[in-house]
């Protein structure tokens, strides 16, 4: 059993996160895997769109948080490693979390994210990933990185304005609030909601009216968009997020966010 089941049938790449009991929290070995499920459905022609989706109850809860301090993982980068001691170096980390915002708006088909559950944190940033997102009516769906004491990666702060405007962007990011479907719905984070138990088969019926479409023509579409909302260089931006991400992850309001979160209690920020 791999961390991440993938399926093609039809011209559909169904791409599953699997690690229900991790709530399909992001792993090294998750990433990777999912950049080659992109990099796949992109290159080969037997693919015409490609289905995200998670295993159990949770669509993706984010980077995987198993120690005290920003676990290894997120956006690629541990906080337990003494930080580069030139300003050059610390304005140019790199980021894991930019390569996976980059597959996905490379990909030459269309991505559907199927959020079946829990997409918080780096998995809310992934569901922004996806060009359309189809809701179960339970999921629920949050940025939470102000939570812990952080600011936001993959690529969510590049989306999130894009999508639902920039000043309804600011009040989601702000309030680390999570949605129910129907709210994501209100606000455009959900191009559709259905009831659980037609979930699967409304994703599935609408991949498959994509995959019988016109392959050329989708590619077109998606390469035209994403040159119309690229008012600002994408890696440029990328790199902008991450170092904002990294001085924060340095803090100890991060530490204290993901040590409260690991202890099941209101974190105590101090600003520091």
């Amino acid at each position: 059993m791999t961390d991440l089941e993938i399926e093609v049938n039809d011209g559909i790449l169904v791409a599953t996160l699997n690690r229900p009991e991790k709530m399909n929290s992001l792993s090294a070995d998750l990433t990777a895997e999912l950049l080659g499920a992109v990099a796949r459905a992109s290159e080969d022609d037997d693919v015409r769109v490609m289905v995200l989706t998670g295993a159990g109850r949770a669509f993706c809860a984010g980077a995987e948080v198993s120690s005290e301090r920003a676990p290894a993982g997120v956006g690629g980068v541990t906080t337990s490693a003494p930080p580069p001691k030139s300003r050059h170096d610390r304005m140019n980390v790199q980021a894991g979390s930019a390569e996976i915002v980059e597959a996905f708006a490379r990909s030459d088909v269309p991505i559907i994210g199927g959020i079946n559950g829990v997409a918080a944190g780096g998995g809310f940033g992934i569901a922004l990933c996806c060009d359309v997102r189809i809701f179960a009516e339970s999921a629920r769906i949050g940025s939470i990185f102000i939570k812990r004491g952080v600011a936001a990666d993959y690529g969510a702060s590049y989306w999130l304005p894009r999508i639902v405007g920039v000043s309804k962007a600011f009040e989601i990011f702000y309030d680390g609030n999570v949605m129910t479907a129907q709210q994501a719905l209100e606000v455009g984070l959900a191009n559709k909601v259905v009831p659980d138990e037609d979930f699967e088969a409304e994703v599935m019926s609408y991949a498959a009216q994509i995959a019988a479409g016109p392959p050329m023509g989708y590619t077109g579409i998606r390469r035209l968009i994403q040159d119309s909302v690229d008012s600002i260089d994408r890696e440029t931006f990328l790199d902008h997020e991450w170092a904002a991400q990294v001085s924060l992850l340095r803090s100890t309001d991060a530490a204290e966010g993901f040590r409260s979160f690991l202890e099941h209690r209101a974190p105590e920020f101090t600003g520091s």
